[in-house]
């Protein structure tokens, strides 16, 4: 009997076109698929504008950059498709549906457990290419080419009985059926059969002496692995434990490569007939195969991480998406990193409330430092992303529109490489946002102009506001100066409120309402160290 333990060696990142696999996708790509897919349905046309991915301080600011580089550790194209706003209503209703579908665990586990076998046989296809060796760079296609065909049958099995409702699942399990009943996968399958079935018979001795092996033909020798098996019978408790193999077999030494020479020599046929499976069918994954087990774990691995905050109780919701200048609103939004902060210290999670009536566009928020102004701005910005994304959000319930690009400016420290002052700095990076934003966009400005005067930063802000506003872009807008919030009919007034019987305590909830006079005399009184803690933190108890 043919039997090794020759495996590909360790796993290597899956990085441009290998042998036996798809491509792997360009920032922004989809997968590369040939008839279906999860994320774009079929024949999608681009959208009718030009989408941004979500920069990097954008993602920092929204503080989803920790949360998408924890979705994509291992899967690293993951990481720009999440960055990648789509700015199509269909495609983000196809995306949603399958979302909500992947809820269920008879549909989500076969889609899990087929991601996974492919990315390994990827993985494995990946070390083909490195593999010195005669004859064992052919033994492990041969090897992926059973498991590809064993993970995309066992995927049809698991989802020919289910009764799918979204578009994108019924689609991709038609492409899979038609891929395991076509001509290309039914030969594969059956050459990798007669192949394996030759190696099989294949038998042979190895004798091991000082400084010399020989390999010979199996004259009948006794099968010394039954006689040690039976010699330590006795030792035996109980029934044997299964040893759990190893994502990726390791590697082949230069002696074992030798003696597998050695035994294709005295089987040629055999092994001839092992290399020229190899040649004919490189390569070995169908496109569209290899973009469905790339894009599963677009939806799972999100859908895992908020399970557990969807388990203690807080809510998430696909949005029902309008046009642009149609009423915006959402219940119970939150910040999906406070969340996950507070829910693991055991701590209450604040929701807050928020609409947009057209003419309506901006949310100024006022009120004291530190009571969830921040907090309020990322939550919107989050949502607006997640939902472009067709991922369920953070909110009760939410009513959005689609945006092409989602421009933040939050507070930086100064840096001295800039050789600029703050005032100088926060307007040159204001400059660059208002020229890339469009009426399509999401704005979000925190704490703008903070470091000027009163009367600057009222005259510089209301300016930023009006130039938003005859934009047409939406978003929030942090202040401490409460005449912002009465620009005009465009922006409304949003207020961090306090404890009605204690002004010092921060109850995290921003309502709508008018600005309450107090948020610029908190903020002079905390920079200059004239607030209630910091007073009584000098003058003692």
């Amino acid at each position: 009997m043919f039997a090794s333990t020759l495996g590909p060696g360790p796993a290597t990142p899956l990085t441009g076109d290998r042998e036996g696999s798809a491509p792997m996708p360009a920032d922004g790509e989809a997968a590369p698929t040939a008839v279906a897919s999860l994320l774009h349905p079929p024949g999608a046309r681009p959208p009718l504008v030009a989408v941004e991915p979500l920069s990097d301080g954008a993602a920092h600011d929204l503080q989803l950059a920790p949360l998408f580089a924890a979705l994509s550790k291992d899967a690293p194209w993951l990481a720009a498709w999440y960055a990648t706003p789509c700015a199509d209503v269909e495609t983000v209703r196809y995306r949603q549906r399958v979302a909500a579908e992947l809820r269920r665990s008879e549909v989500a586990e076969p889609l899990r457990t087929f991601a996974r076998r492919v990315h390994r046989v990827r993985q494995r296809l990946d070390a083909v290419q490195r593999v010195p060796y005669r004859y064992v760079a052919e033994a492990w296609f041969l090897a992926n080419a059973h498991r590809y065909v064993r993970a995309t049958t066992a995927l049809l099995e698991a989802l020919e009985p289910l009764e799918l409702e979204a578009d994108g699942l019924r689609v991709c399990r038609d492409a899979v059926r038609d891929i395991v009943a076509g001509e290309r996968f039914r030969s594969l399958a059956t050459d990798a059969a007669a192949v394996r079935k030759g190696l099989d018979a294949v038998s042979y001795t190895v004798r091991v002496q000082t400084g010399r092996i020989t390999v010979d033909s199996d004259r009948g020798e006794p099968d010394l692995t039954a006689q040690v098996a039976a010699t330590f019978a006795r030792f035996r408790t109980g029934p044997p434990r299964p040893v759990e193999r190893p994502p990726v077999e390791p590697g082949v030494d230069e002696v074992t490569a030798r003696i597998l020479e050695l035994v294709a020599e005295q089987h040629p046929d055999a092994f001839a007939a092992l290399v020229a499976f190899h040649a004919r069918h490189r390569p070995l994954l169908d496109p569209t195969i290899a973009g469905l087990a790339q894009e599963v774990p677009f939806y799972l691995a999100y859908l895992d991480r908020i399970g557990r905050l969807r388990s203690g109780g807080l809510p998430f919701c696909d949005p029902e998406l309008v046009r642009p200048g149609e009423p915006c609103s959402a219940e119970d939004s939150y910040d999906l990193a406070v969340a996950t902060k507070r829910r693991a210290e055991g701590l209450r999670v604040v929701t807050n409330d928020w609409r947009l009536d057209p003419p309506e566009r901006l949310l100024v928020v006022t009120g004291a430092n530190q009571g969830g102004k921040t907090t309020f701005a990322r939550a919107f910005g989050q949502l607006q992303h997640l939902a472009s994304l067709g991922l369920p959000v953070p909110a009760r319930r939410a009513t959005i529109g689609l945006h092409d690009r989602l421009l933040t400016h939050f507070e930086r420290q100064e840096r001295i490489t800039t050789l600029r002052g703050k005032l100088e700095d926060e307007l040159v990076r204001v400059h660059e946002l208002l020229r890339r934003a469009t009426p399509d966009s999401v704005v979000l400005l925190n704490e703008t102009f903070s470091s000027t005067t009163l009367q600057d930063a009222r005259d510089l802000g209301t300016a930023v506001l009006e130039r938003v506003a005859r934009l047409g872009a939406r978003g929030v807008f942090v202040t401490f100066v409460d005449e912002l919030a009465s620009v005009g009919p465009a922006t409304v007034s949003m207020v961090a409120t306090v404890a009605p019987d204690d002004p010092t305590v921060r109850t995290f909830e921003v309502v709508r309402r008018p600005p309450d006079g107090l948020a610029h005399a908190v903020a002079l009184a905390d920079r200059y160290g004239l607030t209630y803690e910091a007073l009584r933190g000098r003058l003692g108890p």
